[in-house]
């Protein structure tokens, strides 16, 4: 007698996926690589797939395209910032918390940054990117200025959105300060400017109010 395994549905789906997903970081890790020797504009498809040991058509079973990929690959790098203001609390408890998350990841944004950039500065010139470039900050200023409108916004000095840009514009610039400077990007005085910038965009009735 012969004893046939077979596969129930979710634990055929599941090693698909697990499939699928392992060719995902493979072409991403591919590209990157071809990315720091020839740059974004040499990583061409031809050459990711002939290092990755796959065809063509297996890229575009995982990725709509290279500006897909390009794009999955850079998501890959750099910080991971929980921009997340939707939980309870004073706002400057809430961009105390914001600083102490971005000072454990400027480490990451240090040795990444260069690449990001790199790329934004490609993707800039790039007619079909530069639209999914500026979709994604609008789509992160949406979010953030919806979360900070619906819990501040009665006790802001400006408007939610001008505190969102507020907080991406001194985020940008102290990463990049890291990046060049680490030394004089203090941890106590990261703090300090969130919570800076907390005190100034609140209304003065607010303050008193506390006093």
């Amino acid at each position: 007698m012969h004893l046939v395994y077979y596969e129930s549905m979710d634990e055929s789906k599941k090693r698909r996926g697990d499939k699928r997903e392992r060719t995902r970081r493979l072409l991403i890790g591919v590209a990157l690589e071809l990315i720091s020797e020839v740059g974004f504009a040499g990583a061409s498809l031809d050459a990711i797939a002939r290092r990755a040991g796959v065809t063509r058509g297996s890229i575009y079973s995982n990725f709509s395209g290279r500006d897909d990929l390009m794009m999955a690959a850079i998501a890959s790098q750099g910080m991971r910032l929980d921009r997340d203001f939707t939980e309870r609390m004073p706002l400057r408890t809430q961009l105390r918390r914001f600083a102490e998350t971005l000072l454990v990841q400027f480490p990451a944004g240090k040795r990444d940054g260069s690449l990001i950039i790199e790329y934004q500065l490609y993707a800039m010139n790039q007619p079909r990117l530069r639209p999914q470039l500026a979709a994604a900050y609008e789509q992160m200023f949406r979010v953030m200025t919806t979360a900070l409108a619906e819990q501040y916004e009665g006790e802001l000095a400006i408007s939610a959105h001008a505190l969102a840009l507020a907080v991406q514009a001194l985020t940008m610039g102290l990463v990049w300060q890291f990046m060049l400077t680490p030394d004089e990007v203090r941890p106590d005085e990261v703090i300090a400017l969130f919570e800076a910038l907390a005190y100034g965009a609140e209304r003065l009735s607010s303050k008193e109010h506390e006093l």
